[in-house]
């Protein structure tokens, strides 16, 4: 694991002022691009999750009747 260990991290964020904090935690990362099969996995979620979305709009509008 490279960089600093949790309790270093801790010690560090403990000292920091409030505005050096804040300024620690405003930096963004950019995004990480997905290799093939990550993408693969998320779009099988996307899809699962509208599937699941009409099924339990099914099952209310047919409850409903």
């Amino acid at each position: 694991m490279r960089g600093i260990s949790s309790e270093d991290h801790d010690l560090a964020l403990a000292v920091l002022e409030h505005d050096q904090l804040a300024k620690a935690k405003s930096h963004r990362y950019p995004r990480r691009r997905l290799k093939g099969g990550e993408l693969i996995v998320l779009w099988a979620l996307r899809i699962y999750l509208l599937f699941m979305v009409a099924v339990v709009l099914y099952q209310l509008i047919g409850g409903a009747h």
